[in-house]
C-alpha cells in the first residue's frame, strides 16, 4: 500500500458545470464581527467547491491517468523490495516519496532539522521489533515419555521440516493432546467445525492439526468447496481460518499445527520458510507498547506431511487429504497417542522508520492555522520466503493510495501557484508500520502531533483505491469506491464527498456497503484514520475493497485499473478542496466514534 512521484503539468480548464443548489446567501450583518478573509497577500480568499466548481475542475484535471500510471509502475516496481517497514525499499521509498514532493512544491513539514532538504520532510520514530530466536516442536508418546520426534529451527541452524509462523509470544505449552479437525474451514458445502459439534470432540486447550488452504484439485487450479472454483478466504488469507476457529468456539487451543506442504499453490519448500522466518523484520509495535500487532495468540506453526505423520502415528496425512477430496466430507477425530509441546523464544532490538510529511500552506491569516490531513500508508509486506517471484510490490495496497496523495500534492501546488492557494493548510502525510499495526498514524497522533489535533479540521485517508472487488454488490463496477466513516463523526464530510461527486461531474457510486460499525469485516478500524478518529477528528476512508491479489505477490502495476484510479483520487481532491477553503470547520455531528 504505498505510493509517491509525479512531474507538473499544465493546467487544463475545464467546461463549467451545472450547479447545485447553492448554499443560503450571506448578510452583511453575518460578517460585522468576522475576522478579515483577505488571503496573505490581500487577495479575495480561494472560493469553495460550492462557489465554483469549475475552478475545481480546473486543477482537478491536472490529476492524470498517465502520471498516476508512470509514478505506480515505477513505486510498485522490484526496486523497491516490497517496503517492508524499517527495510532498505521502505527507507528507499521514503527518499523517493520527499524528492517528489520537494520538486512539485509542496514544503517539507517532518521534525529532522539538519540532514538536508530530503530529510526535512521526515518524522522518524523508534519502534520495538520483536524477531524469532528459536523454535523447537517435540512430538511425545502418550505418557510424554518417549520423544517420537523434535524439531527446531535457530539462528544456529534448522532441520527444515517445522517453524513458528506467528504466536507464541505469550510461552508455549509443554505438552498437550491433539485434534485433526481437516482444514480447519466453514462454508455452505463444508464445514469442519460442524462435523467437531456432531461428534462432540472437545478441542479446548488441544493442539489444532489442520490442512492448509482449502479441499482443491490436484493442480490447485481450482477450490472444490464454492460452486464455481473460486477460492476462498481460507486459501488466500491463511488467517481466515483463526477467525473461523475462535468464532466457533474453540476456547483458547494450545496452538496450531498447519500442515504446509501439501498446498499445489504454495510450491516453497518449509526449509525455505524458516529461513525466511529467521530473516524477517518480525513484528513492530512502538515504544511503550503503542500500536502494533500485539495479538494475544497461541503458537502457529508450520509443518511438514513428515511431521503430522508423526503425530497421526497409523494414519497418514496424504490418505486422509485424499479422502476428503474425493467425497467432500469433513473428517475430524481426536488423535490417540499422542502429545505435543513446544518451546518458544523471541529477541528484542530498537529499530528506526519514518512518515513523510508535506505541505501546501494555508494563505487565510485566519485559519492557515487549521489543518485538513489527507493520510495514504507507503508502506508494504515485503518479500515472501521461496522461489519465482517472491516481492510483494503493493500496486493497490497501498501504492494507489500514496501516488493519488502525490499527485493531490501537486494539485494544490499548482492551485497555489496559480492564485488559488488553499485557506486551511494540507497536510500530506504519508505513513509507515500500517501492515504492522497502523503505527505511522499512531505515532503521529498519539506521541508527535506535528500539527496540532485541536486545530485538524478532517482525515481523508486513502488506502487502496486502484482495483475493483469482485464482491461489489452495486450496478458500476467501473465507476465507483467505497466511503467509510463519514457519519460517524462528522455528517458533514459526508454531505461535502457526495457534492463533490456531483459538482465536478464524476457520477460515481459513493457505496456505503461497509461503512457501519457493525460490519463485520471491521474496514473501520483497518487503517490509518482510525487514528484520527478516536481523537473526534471527522474522517473519510476511500477504498476499493479487497480481492486475490491482496496481500499476494500478484499485486501488480499492471493490473490496476488506471481510469477508476484517477477518478478517485479527483473525488477525493475535490472533497479536500472545499473542507480546506469553507468559513467553518466541519461539525462534529455524527453517531459518534468508539
Amino acid at each position: 500500500m504505498y505510493r509517491f512521484l509525479f512531474a507538473a503539468l499544465a493546467l487544463l480548464l475545464a467546461p463549467p458545470l451545472a450547479l447545485a443548489q447553492a448554499p443560503a446567501s450571506i448578510t452583511p450583518d453575518d460578517l460585522a464581527d468576522r475576522p478579515s478573509t483577505l488571503a496573505d497577500d490581500g487577495a479575495p480568499p480561494t472560493p469553495t467547491l460550492y462557489d465554483d466548481p469549475a475552478l475545481v475542475q480546473r486543477f482537478q484535471q491536472t490529476i492524470t491517468e498517465r502520471e498516476l500510471e508512470g509514478l505506480l509502475h515505477f513505486f510498485a516496481s522490484d526496486y523497491f523490495e516490497g517496503r517492508e517497514t524499517t527495510a532498505r525499499g521502505q527507507k528507499m521509498a521514503a527518499a523517493f516519496l520527499a524528492k517528489e514532493f520537494m520538486e512539485m512544491g509542496a514544503l517539507p513539514a517532518g521534525t529532522v532539522e539538519d540532514g538536508g532538504p530530503l530529510a526535512a520532510y521526515y518524522q522518524p520514530f523508534p519502534l520495538q521489533a520483536r524477531k524469532l530466536d528459536r523454535s523447537v516442536l517435540t512430538i511425545y508418546g502418550a505418557d510424554s515419555s518417549t520423544t517420537r520426534m523434535s524439531s527446531t529451527l535457530s539462528r544456529d541452524g534448522m532441520d527444515g521440516v517445522s517453524y513458528l509462523a506467528f504466536g507464541g509470544a505469550n510461552g508455549a505449552p509443554s505438552g498437550a493432546g491433539v485434534v485433526f479437525v481437516g482444514h480447519g474451514i466453514t462454508t455452505d458445502r463444508y464445514d469442519d467445525f460442524a462435523a467437531l459439534s456432531e461428534q462432540g470432540i472437545d478441542v479446548s486447550g488441544k493442539w489444532l492439526l489442520l490442512l492448509d488452504a482449502e479441499p482443491m484439485n490436484e493442480d490447485g487450479t481450482a477450490s472444490l468447496v464454492s460452486e464455481d472454483g473460486t477460492f476462498t478466504n481460507y486459501t488466500t488469507q491463511w488467517w481466515s481460518k483463526l477467525q473461523t476457529a475462535y468464532g466457533a468456539g474453540v476456547g483458547q487451543p494450545a496452538g496450531f499445527l498447519i500442515v504446509a506442504d501439501r498446498n499445489p499453490r504454495n510450491p516453497t519448500p518449509i526449509a525455505a520458510r524458516a529461513q525466511g522466518r529467521l530473516n524477517a523484520v518480525g513484528s513492530l509495535s512502538l515504544e511503550g507498547g503503542g500500536g502494533g500487532q500485539s495479538f494475544n495468540l497461541p503458537p502457529i506453526f508450520s509443518i511438514s506431511s513428515g511431521v503430522a505423520d508423526a503425530i497421526l502415528g497409523d494414519r497418514s496425512i496424504a490418505e486422509i487429504q485424499r479422502q476428503i477430496n474425493e467425497t467432500l466430507a469433513p473428517k475430524v477425530f481426536a488423535v490417540d497417542g499422542a502429545i505435543v509441546g513446544a518451546d518458544v523464544a523471541y529477541m528484542t532490538e530498537t529499530v528506526m522508520t519514518e512518515n513523510v510529511v508535506a505541505v501546501v500552506e494555508g494563505s487565510d491569516p485566519v485559519l492557515k492555522d487549521e489543518v485538513v490531513v489527507l493520510t495514504a500508508h507507503y508502506d508494504h509486506i515485503g518479500m515472501t520466503a521461496g522461489e519465482g517471484d517472491t516481492l510483494n510490490n503493493g500496486a493497490d495496497d497501498d501504492g494507489s493510495g500514496t501516488m493519488a496523495l502525490v499527485e493531490m500534492a501537486e494539485a494544490f501546488a499548482l492551485a497555489k501557484e496559480a492564485g488559488y492557494g488553499p485557506r486551511r493548510t494540507v497536510v500530506f502525510l504519508a505513513v509507515s508500520g500500517e501492515e504492522k499495526g497502523l503505527l505511522g498514524s499512531a505515532y503521529y497522533a498519539d506521541t508527535e502531533p506535528i500539527f496540532a489535533l485541536e486545530n485538524t479540521v478532517a482525515n481523508l485517508n486513502i488506502d487502496m483505491i486502484g482495483r475493483t472487488d469482485p464482491t461489489y454488490p452495486g450496478e458500476q463496477l467501473d465507476n465507483y469506491v467505497y466511503i467509510i466513516g463519514g457519519k460517524l463523526i462528522s455528517e458533514e464530510i459526508q454531505t461535502i464527498t457526495e457534492q463533490a461527486n456531483v459538482l465536478t461531474g464524476l457520477g460515481m457510486d459513493l457505496n456505503e456497503r461497509f461503512n457501519s460499525r457493525d460490519d463485520p469485516n471491521q474496514f473501520y478500524r483497518r487503517s490509518d484514520h482510525w487514528n484520527f478518529g478516536k481523537n473526534n477528528i471527522p474522517f473519510i476512508f476511500y477504498f476499493n475493497g479487497t480481492h486475490e491479489d491482496y496481500h499476494q505477490v500478484g499485486d501488480e502495476a499492471q493490473k490496476i485499473d488506471y481510469p477508476q484510479l484517477t477518478r478517485r483520487a479527483q473525488l477525493i481532491f475535490a472533497t479536500a478542496w472545499q473542507l480546506a477553503n469553507q468559513d467553518d470547520r466541519v461539525a462534529v455531528s455524527g453517531t459518534g466514534f468508539n
